[in-house]
């Protein structure tokens, strides 16, 4: 894909943090409500929009950001330290614009020149692609599609077959296609009914035979992208671990902002003493405060290292793919404990649906779910451990 005249340079980390600064008083006024509605406003909708941060990873050359991964893991943070659903919006929507790389120079513009061009979609392969003239026949359900009410573009990983039988890819196992649909081929069931990242909307949607031209259809595993840049040769699957964990961080620290602000407040009735006067809250925000900072640290230094080797053109090895997955975990974790030890020491204030703090701790523990960033992965990451020669870390 080459660069048109006049495409704009990639964003600067300072640029896009501003920006959020801009609409953070926007989007933490309006948490509440968002998450009661079970999706952000389209005030909030359209502040991300005209600051154009759905689209820090579409390539300059079709006038995105293409922003730097570091820089982009800060923006995810700082984003969800203002409301965690609005983080996650913010770090679904610019993933997507991976995708873009992946496209003819045609196909791309068509999805992701708009300005208000969004994907929404799902990585799981929840559906068969068979192989017809000009392209294929899609059908299948998916779920958890972050965004779907204002999503422009739906993409959905299938199956691919051939005269009804899977296709296999070079290492033998079924090859699976992304099929871009746009909403009116799509039908949008409204399932995301959740106790946190409520307001994310990542609703389920389905497909029914549709044709997809091959041209809309693209792998992030098998392919290669046609852009050249340093963002587009960062793994995928270490690219959405890391993406997933700065949201946690973001949460992580609005929790222990909320945690002190509720601290500082008058106890109702007036003959308690404030929270921040009693022995356990000072343990607490002490332990919360070390135990994020450390994760936080572990988990920009490694990402640091794993944009470095994208820059100088190595491929990311195995060992370093474990430090991205362990980094990754243990900041998300690390997050949910954060929320956990906060909100027990609070007593009853962060049980009605009004508390940040108790949307805090609903956010911190639903990003803690996902299959990415679970505590259940390290045992696969500690048997990579064992695994590895001495010394290679």
């Amino acid at each position: 894909m080459s660069t048109r005249a006049g495409s704009p340079a990639p964003r600067e980390r300072g640029e896009v943090l501003a920006a959020i600064a801009q609409i953070a008083p926007l989007v933490g006024t309006s948490a509440a409500a968002a998450e009661r509605a079970g999706q952000l406003s389209a005030e909030v909708v359209a502040a991300i929009i005209d600051q154009g941060l759905f689209r820090l990873w579409v390539p300059a050359a079709i006038g995105g950001g293409e922003l730097a991964l570091p820089a982009s893991l800060a923006a995810f943070e700082a984003m969800s330290r203002v409301d965690g659903a609005a983080g996650w919006a913010v770090t679904i929507g610019t993933g997507g614009g991976l995708f873009a790389a992946y496209l003819d120079d045609a196909t791309a513009e068509e999805l992701f020149a708009p300005r208000d061009a969004l994907i929404a979609g799902s990585g799981a392969p929840g559906g068969r692609a068979q192989i017809v003239d000009g392209g294929y026949r899609a059908h299948g359900a998916w779920r958890f599609a972050s965004g779907a009410p204002h999503a422009t573009w739906f993409t959905a990983n299938c199956v691919v077959e051939r005269d009804g039988h899977p296709v296999l890819d070079a290492s033998g196992a079924p090859l699976i296609r992304a099929m871009a649909f746009p909403p009116d081929e799509i039908t949008v069931s409204e399932s995301w009914r959740v106790s946190g990242l409520r307001a994310t909307a990542s609703h389920d949607f389905a497909a029914i035979w549709q044709f997809v031209p091959a041209r809309r259809t693209f792998s992030v595993f098998t392919d290669q992208p046609r852009e050249p840049g340093p963002l587009y040769r960062v793994p995928f699957a270490a690219i959405a671990e890391l993406s997933f964990a700065a949201v946690a961080l973001g949460i992580a620290r609005h929790t222990i902002d909320a945690f002190t602000a509720l601290a500082a407040a008058p106890r109702r009735g007036g003959s308690a003493p404030v929270l921040s006067e009693r022995a356990d809250a000072r343990i607490r925000l002490a332990e919360a405060e070390a135990m994020i900072r450390s994760a936080r640290a572990f988990f920009y230094e490694t990402a640091a290292d794993a944009w470095a080797a994208a820059v100088a053109g190595r491929a990311l090895d195995g060992d370093h793919e474990r430090l991205v997955r362990l980094a990754s975990v243990h900041a998300t974790a690390a997050g949910a404990r954060v929320a956990e030890s906060l909100y027990s020491a609070a007593g009853m204030a962060p049980l009605f649906e009004e508390s940040e703090l108790g949307r805090c701790w609903r956010d911190a523990h639903a990003v803690s779910q996902h299959a990415l960033v679970s505590s259940a992965r390290y045992e696969e990451i500690g048997s990579g451990l064992f695994d590895a020669p001495a010394g290679s870390l």
